[in-house]
């Protein structure tokens, strides 16, 4: 039986870095972004098909949703799975304390929304032409929104997490590797924090050519921040509406469905 652990890793916020240097321990798999909530919720979801409703044999498929992400990490020679989704939704605590596991632990990976805006932007080369409905749109449907809808989620419910920014574990790794394994209660590993390589699972590796730009790239010689004139990749007016509002109050006004 594989130990879940469960990552709430907004974007741009160094989960892929966390992921290098964690995977180093060959008893640890930190994931890339993963679908294994979708597969909870999509098992969940058949029954309400009619099928289902037909012969409801719900102790048949409550197996099957129970064993899921054993299943699904089976091949995965550790023992340790940190598997990174927005655990923290109401739906997703549901599903895991349902089916996975009334303990369940939290890693929060976060960083100032208009760090994480910026990131995007550079990355992304959005057209400040209509980068206020761009930034608009990722707080209110995009990935940032749905994760920052998930922290704020884990704040109010539970207490079994740790919450990690992504400024202070670039400043002093070591200490906040130290953090998980005792927060985790896992045995420490001596790990490296230079020449470093990139996310590699069972020899699977991001294929970023799906989106619109290299997103997971992990800087090999050494840890260090991506230094930037913010001002470049944003207006003046993004800056001003946003710099003031971090990504847990955020999260509250989504959760809230107050305007944004």
């Amino acid at each position: 039986m594989k130990n879940i652990y469960f990552l709430c890793g907004l974007p741009r916020c160094g989960n892929t870095l966390l992921a290098s240097i964690l995977n180093q321990n060959p008893n640890i798999s930190v994931t890339a972004n993963s679908i294994t909530a979708d597969i909870l919720y999509n098992l969940e979801q058949l029954k309400e098909t009619k099928n289902f409703k037909n012969f409801p044999n719900h102790k048949s498929l409550d197996n099957l949703i129970k064993q899921s992400l054993q299943i699904y990490y089976k091949n995965h020679k550790s023992n340790h799975i940190i598997d990174r989704s927005p655990w923290g939704t109401p739906k997703n605590i549901e599903l895991i304390e349902k089916y996975i596991t009334t303990n369940a632990k939290f890693i929060i990976l976060e960083r100032p929304l208009i760090e994480i805006l910026g990131s995007f932007s550079k990355i992304k080369n959005w057209n400040k032409n209509n980068i206020d409905d761009i930034c608009h749109y990722e707080i209110t449907k995009g990935i940032t929104a749905s994760y920052c809808y998930s922290l704020y989620n884990i704040l109010q419910t539970n207490n079994n997490y740790i919450r990690i920014n992504y400024n202070d574990l670039i400043a002093n790794p070591k200490n906040y590797i130290d953090c998980i394994y005792k927060f985790l209660n896992i045995p420490k590993h001596n790990h490296r924090y230079v020449d470093l390589k990139q996310l590699n699972i069972n020899n699977i590796k991001y294929d970023d050519t799906v989106l619109e730009t290299v997103h997971h790239y992990v800087k090999e010689e050494k840890i260090e921040k991506n230094n930037y004139d913010i001002n470049q990749y944003l207006t003046k007016s993004v800056i001003d509406k946003y710099k003031n509002i971090s990504v847990e109050k955020l999260g509250k006004l989504i959760f809230n469905n107050e305007r944004i």
